[in-house]
């Protein structure tokens, strides 16, 4: 099965995982390879991957709270400034619950570099100025940081498809890493930029919407997306 037909047939956004926990050490062996293979701009890698496995269940918990309240302020500031007349009441979008509901979950960070390889050092020396290095930089270049996350995340995802284990994403959450450290997370302290599960799916979301909704929930045609100039 090549990359293509990989994606397009086994990459679901999984509704509940089994009770099957998939086995450490090839889950081990994807991240080896997202690493091994996932680029990065002068080979600095300015991100954080911490992997919650089954007994992490008290932090997995505690991260779904963050998605929780994320939800509430979006909905809350959507009527305050005015793009909505009402909220959904606290109602919560079901399709959240692989945060908590997993045998591992990923939560990747924003990191500051402590050091550039020996290459880099030469560099610096010249004058190239390190920008994952300094301190004060690291929150404003998250959104520099979060491409070299999507590809680490998508390599993670094919590894992972590879053996037959299922992932899901979610990018709704708080970012604000005090509130995380609060929350008893105390590991976080660098902006969150993004998080996956995975587990072995027992039921996806298409299997869970009614028929009409799978015909409709559909992404934009393609002419929509790319444009040839």
């Amino acid at each position: 099965m090549n990359t293509f037909e990989l994606l397009e047939t086994k990459r679901r956004h999984v509704r509940k995982y089994s009770e099957k926990i998939p086995p450490l050490d090839e889950v081990k062996d994807a991240l080896w390879k997202a690493w091994k293979t996932s680029p990065s701009k002068n080979n600095f890698n300015p991100y954080e991957v911490f992997v919650l496995g089954p007994e992490k269940q008290k932090d997995k918990d505690a991260v779904y709270s963050m998605v929780r309240k994320d939800h509430i302020r979006a909905e809350d500031d959507a009527v305050k400034s005015g793009y909505q007349n009402h909220t959904q009441d606290g109602a919560i979008n079901p399709f959240y619950e692989h945060i908590k509901l997993n045998p591992y979950l990923v939560v990747i960070t924003a990191r500051v570099c402590k050091k550039a390889n020996k290459f880099y050092d030469r560099k610096i020396a010249e004058g190239h100025h390190p920008e994952q290095m300094i301190e004060e930089k690291a929150d404003r270049l998250v959104s520099v940081f979060a491409v070299e996350v999507g590809l680490f995340m998508q390599n993670l995802t094919n590894y992972l498809l590879e053996k037959g284990i299922d992932i899901s994403y979610n990018s709704c959450f708080i970012r604000d890493q005090k509130q995380w450290q609060d929350a008893g997370l105390k590991w976080c302290t660098r902006m969150p930029i993004s998080m996956m599960s995975i587990g072995y799916a027992e039921k996806t979301r298409r299997q869970t919407l009614k028929p009409l909704s799978v015909i409709e929930d559909v992404k934009p045609e393609i002419d929509e997306i790319i444009t040839w100039l």
